[in-house]
């Protein structure tokens, strides 16, 4: 039994009035979406028929300029890519049954939908710097970034997350380097900077899946603090920035008891610290000695994880 759209929507004003948590919302739904007789064949064909659909508009569209790049114009490249972007929004309205309906979707065709709308927004990315005349990559990367944020506020799934994640290290590295296109410093930071943010909105509940939020803000966080040494930077900027990641981690981990925030604080000092310990004997330990400071780095920090578990 699927709900009405009426049903549905008074289910999200519950949620909008603080009645429910979205979780709450989410597990009411599908309760009493199992209550009735299994999902139709009709559902299932129509969830295939999206991603079927979506795939062959989106290869269609890439087939016909990938022949035909060179002889369209900037206007009729942009009308393919815009074109493919629209259709592909629309399919999404249709799956979910209207505008309106689209936050409400029930679950099988929740999946779809995010799916089109992802992969509008890449598409997007791709008509804004088809349609620029300079800076090409900036203008896409964040015109894309902008979809991406409301695909997901639309439809807030995994894969809208990691979407909007992709499309944000896109446009940070692509106003980074339009900048300051020689030095891997600015970029190193803004990743870390951006990984960051990431993870502590994601504390706060306001990006969703938590976990994977949690974990990808850690790695981009951890990505970005390594560039510094990996492109010739100041090594002391990483060894830094590394340490002070695995700090806000464990901190993290004392409010929040999740064990991504464990996990990623022990990578993190895992990796710090024989980078240290190389700087500091000016690379006279060898491999053996670094692989000896990393396990005992590893044990250390696991013995402490171990004791930060217990304590909760």
């Amino acid at each position: 039994m699927n709900l009405r759209t009426q049903q549905n929507e008074a289910l999200h004003r519950l949620t909008t009035r603080g009645v429910l948590s979205p979780e709450q919302e989410t597990a009411v739904r599908e309760a009493l979406t199992g209550t009735g007789a299994p999902s139709r064949v009709a559902d299932r064909i129509a969830e295939v028929a999206g991603y079927v659909g979506g795939g062959l508009v989106l290869g269609g569209a890439a087939l016909l300029l990938g022949v035909s790049w060179e002889d369209l114009s900037r206007l009729g490249r942009v009308a393919v890519l815009g074109g493919t972007a629209v259709a592909l929004v629309v399919a999404a309205m249709v799956v979910a049954g209207g505008l309106r309906a689209m936050r409400t979707v029930v679950r099988h065709r929740r999946r779809v939908v995010s799916t089109l709308l992802s992969l509008a927004a890449v598409t997007t990315a791709f008509t804004a710097g088809a349609g620029a005349t300079s800076h090409e990559v900036t203008i896409g990367s964040t015109t894309g970034l902008a979809a991406a944020v409301l695909a997901y506020v639309v439809v807030p799934t995994a894969l809208a997350y990691l979407t909007t994640a992709a499309a944000a290290i896109s446009a940070v590295l692509a106003w980074v380097t339009d900048f300051v296109p020689d030095s891997s410093v600015p970029g190193g930071v803004a990743l870390f900077l951006l990984g960051l943010a990431g993870g502590c909105l994601a504390l706060f509940q306001v990006l969703r899946p938590v976990p994977l939020a949690l974990a990808t803000g850690a790695a981009v966080a951890l990505f970005g603090a390594q560039q510094p040494l990996a492109g010739n930077g100041p090594a002391a900027l990483t060894y830094l920035l590394t340490a002070g990641l695995a700090l806000a981690c464990f901190a993290a981990y004392l409010s929040v008891r999740t064990t991504v925030l464990l996990v990623a604080g022990v990578v993190c000092t895992t990796v710090v610290v024989p980078e240290v310990v190389w700087d500091l004997t000016n690379g006279a330990a060898g491999g053996g000695v670094l692989l000896l400071v990393a396990g005992a780095v590893l044990l250390a920090t696991s013995l402490a994880s171990r004791w930060l578990w217990h304590t909760r």
